[in-house]
């Protein structure tokens, strides 16, 4: 008797199993589909089960909200669960954590430090970083704050930032941390510019005599710049004339950190 229970579970957990995969399969299907939707016809051909075994899986799709029937047009389209779904998928992604494995890659890749910043106020505090293997590095620590106008994380994130949006973070008198710091809203405007064209930021010994570095930006599903990454080092060993290598590789970890977070956009 217990075999014929157990069984009988395996049984009913393998059908169970089958109408979940199946009701996921059509609303992947209904997502792929180019707009208004499918219809019942279409559903019941993808699925393999008559109409009306189809109407029951879509009709209990629809009741939580997961499809949405278009009385008009006679298709399914997908419901407001299924955004709220995604939506919390993504307010969950760890930006440091979903960071680290590009990272890692790039220092493996260029031998130097990688650093991960975020804007909070004027500044830009650093939440990740990944060593360069050097003796001779890049010192810098996870929490540490500094002016955003002086770095590349910094101006990354302005540079894509809207205008109207960008005051807040920049001060009304740029403090020169360096004698190469920019040293007017002009100067800071015309090198915003100039990053965004090229596609990624230059701190030139801005920040701290003898290093030089280049960051990109990193956008969520929104297509905000929520971060930057960066590469620095030396500046005898991070030269102006490797500013078209290490910026293209900014560049290309940038990108892979903002898909990682939803984003269908890279810095352009």
């Amino acid at each position: 008797m217990a075999d014929t229970s157990e069984k009988q579970r395996d049984a009913g957990g393998t059908t169970g199993t089958q109408s979940v995969d199946r009701a996921l399969q059509v609303l992947l299907q209904i997502a792929e589909s180019p707009p208004p939707g499918l219809t019942l016809a279409a559903c019941s051909s993808i699925l393999g089960y008559s109409k009306p075994t189809t109407l029951r899986i879509l009709r209990t799709l629809e009741a939580r909200q997961f499809l949405r029937f278009d009385e008009e047009l006679g298709v399914y389209t997908l419901g407001v669960a299924t955004v709220q779904l995604g939506s919390e998928y993504l307010n969950r992604l760890d930006l440091r954590r979903a960071a680290l494995p590009s990272m890692r890659s790039l220092v493996d890749e260029t031998r130097e430090t990688a650093h991960l910043g975020v804007l909070s106020g004027t500044d830009v505090v650093y939440i990740e970083l990944v060593d360069s293997p050097q003796p001779v590095r890049v010192f810098s620590r996870v929490g540490a704050a500094v002016p955003a106008y002086a770095t590349a994380i910094g101006k990354a994130i302005l540079a894509w930032t809207p205008e109207d949006m960008r005051a807040v973070s920049i001060p009304p008198s740029l403090a020169p941390r360096t004698s190469h710091t920019l040293r007017t809203a002009a100067d800071l405007a015309d090198d915003l510019a100039a990053t965004r064209e090229r596609g990624f930021a230059i701190d030139d010994q801005e920040n701290r005599e003898g290093i030089r570095g280049f960051a990109a930006p990193v956008f969520d599903f929104q297509g905000r710049a929520i971060a930057a990454v960066s590469i620095a080092g030396p500046a005898t060993r991070v030269t102006p004339e490797s500013a078209e290598e290490l910026g293209s590789r900014i560049v290309g970890t940038a990108a892979e950190i903002s898909a990682s977070m939803g984003a269908s956009r890279s810095a352009s």
